[in-house]
């Protein structure tokens, strides 16, 4: 998705089409690259007469529900699933597999650092669910990390917008 092709859905669905994206962005989706789309919607909010803290707390939702999804995914069908929907990628394989070590050593705590760092922040999800880890525990530490990023991200956007709309 370009960030024109998003300005453009922003401005004709508004909040929703946050929800959306960003439930797509947790999933894992290509597509949907969160150091543009965060800030992208920081920048839009401002410009526009939405709500900013409507805004986080529509991609923390969808985010968490994004990533619910995809642990449900990962606890039901496992590795043999996730390779048929993502394939045998050296990569993606190597960072599941960095995920199970450091949340099988962590647990909730590793959770909150992993949603912060860049492409494990979302693939972390699923090493939580093939690790079985327990439901509540993963909801309540993704949500600290999920409303840490998105805040961060979002409002970077929504304050330095003066940059990119000058």
């Amino acid at each position: 998705m370009t960030i024109q092709g998003f300005i453009n859905l922003f401005e004709q669905y508004g909040t929703p089409i946050i929800f959306v994206v960003f439930f797509c962005e947790y999933l894992n989706l290509p597509g949907f690259p969160a150091g543009i789309i965060m800030p992208a919607v920081g920048v839009l909010v401002a410009k526009s007469e939405y709500n900013i803290f409507l805004a986080i707390i529509t991609s923390v939702s969808a985010g968490i529900v994004g990533s619910i999804a995809m642990y449900q995914i990962s606890l039901k069908g496992g590795l043999p699933l996730l390779n048929k929907i993502f394939g045998k990628s050296k990569k993606f394989i190597s960072l599941v597999e960095k995920g199970k070590k450091y949340i099988a050593n962590g647990g909730g705590k590793t959770l909150i650092f992993c949603r912060l760092i860049p492409m494990i922040r979302t693939i972390v999800s699923i090493p939580a669910g093939i690790l079985k880890m327990p439901i509540k525990d993963y909801i309540l530490y993704s949500t600290v990390g999920i409303t840490i990023w998105n805040t961060v991200l979002i409002g970077s956007g929504y304050f330095f917008s003066g940059v990119f709309l000058n």
